[in-house]
């Protein structure tokens, strides 16, 4: 007995400390444990369902793997895509920092404009197409207090001028809770508290930390934007931060509007859980009559009521999405077109009908941890109640679609991935 355990124990001892062992041990030992208010904004259990008529129109194979057109090998991974298809040109905001032009006509692209921070969402001046508003954020930790921070910004094209809008918003309670019937807490026009932004200081306010997507009125005066979450030091992009707020479904949106004609801001809206994409809505005239979003942790749109019978409520538009949508545009139909960056997995959805385990998931590393590569584009009638066209790539070609822009032949995909190059287009389906 004691020869056969002496020969048994040697293999046991090599394998213990072979390669792949010694990796997990470093990988765990490496392993950050998680903020607090992660922990802390963790609830009871949540039932996300899946929509059954999406999961009856998708598309059969790859279409987007089938139909796209990927030209020049220059352009870095993208956040957003503004067209001037009469100019022949756009202009994409950039992981690497820049504003890009791309020349539509030669398919060429140059650097533009190099900016503070990493650019995201943009929208040009409804009356003055030579504008563009961006929302600036970190792309990484920074350990000093930054000069020009996360905020909405304005570019002259023509000169290549930017100027700040604001980096600070108001200071919000927290202490408040949504009524029973509401999603969250939501302020009309007539019930918002407007500070002038040169007034805005550390008694009144806080910084931005994290301007993801935006939207202006009709009329160029009123610049809405979304703040998904306000930990500190947040990060622009598909992160281990952004994640966990995944994860752990923290009510932390926030919704902040900068009034460009009498210089303030106001909270719109908060206490709702990961704000991203984000659209206008008229019922007649130029003043916009609701606020479309996503909240992209729960997988679902809902509208804010500014007018009307409805006037000062939230609803859910849909829900039971099968990813996480984030960017929102219109076509020239009105047909809502929404990334869907990363497909919600099976166990995600586990995982909120059972919360207890989520502490746990906190502290593994990423790298244990199932995250699908696949990555999908969905359309929806103009008023985002009926599902038209859902397709998912299977991450081959790239992932994290995250934002789909309709133009006027074709589509325009911009693929957040670190490392991808490239402009990314595809045909609008036959089937719509």
């Amino acid at each position: 007995m004691k020869t056969n355990f002496s020969q048994q124990s040697v293999p046991i001892h090599r394998n213990f400390f072979s390669l792949p062992a010694i990796s997990l041990i470093l990988i765990l030992i490496s392993c950050r444990t998680p903020e607090e208010y992660f922990k802390n904004q963790i609830k009871g259990p949540v039932e996300l369902p899946y929509h059954p008529t999406i999961n009856s129109i998708k598309s059969e194979g790859d279409p987007i793997k089938q139909t796209v057109t990927i030209s020049g090998s220059t352009l870095p991974a993208q956040d957003e895509i503004l067209l001037q298809e009469d100019l022949g040109r756009a202009f994409v905001a950039s992981i690497d920092g820049w504003i890009w032009k791309v020349d539509l006509t030669n398919n060429t692209s140059e650097p533009f404009v190099k900016t503070p921070l990493l650019p995201g969402g943009m929208v040009f001046h409804p009356k003055n197409n030579d504008i563009i508003y961006m929302c600036l954020s970190r792309g990484k930790q920074h350990d000093t207090n930054l000069t020009d921070g996360p905020g909405i910004y304005e570019l002259t094209i023509s000169t290549k001028q930017l100027r700040k809008i604001g980096t600070r918003v108001p200071i919000t309670d927290k202490t408040k809770e949504p009524l029973g019937d509401q999603i969250g807490i939501f302020f009309t026009a007539e019930k918002e508290t407007k500070i002038p932004i040169s007034q805005l200081d550390d008694t009144n306010s806080r910084n931005v930390e994290k301007a993801d997507d935006l939207t202006i009125s009709k009329d160029g005066e009123r610049i809405y934007f979304t703040e998904p979450y306000n930990h500190p030091n947040s990060i622009l992009g598909v992160s281990s931060q952004s994640k966990h707020e995944v994860l752990t479904l923290g009510r932390n949106g926030h919704l902040w509007k900068y009034d460009l004609k009498d210089n303030t801001a106001s909270l719109i809206a908060h206490q709702y859980t990961y704000l991203d994409g984000i659209l206008l809505e008229y019922a007649q005239g130029d003043i916009e009559s609701s606020i479309l979003l996503n909240e992209l942790s729960k997988s679902r749109l809902i509208r804010l009521h500014l007018t009307g019978d409805k006037k000062g409520k939230d609803e859910i538009v849909i829900e039971g999405l099968p990813g996480f949508p984030d960017g929102m545009d219109r076509d020239a139909s009105g047909r809502i077109w929404i990334a869907i960056p990363v497909e919600r997995s099976k166990l995600i959805t586990w995982l909120h009908k059972h919360p207890s385990l989520k502490r746990l998931v906190l502290y593994i590393p990423e790298i244990l941890l199932p995250v699908s590569k696949k990555t999908g584009i969905l359309a929806l009638s103009p008023n985002g109640s009926k599902p038209l066209y859902f397709s998912m790539h299977d991450g081959s070609l790239f992932s994290h679609i995250i934002v789909v822009v309709p133009g006027k032949n074709k589509l325009y995909l911009a693929v957040y991935q670190d490392g991808f190059k490239g402009f990314v287009t595809m045909p609008y389906p036959n089937n719509l």
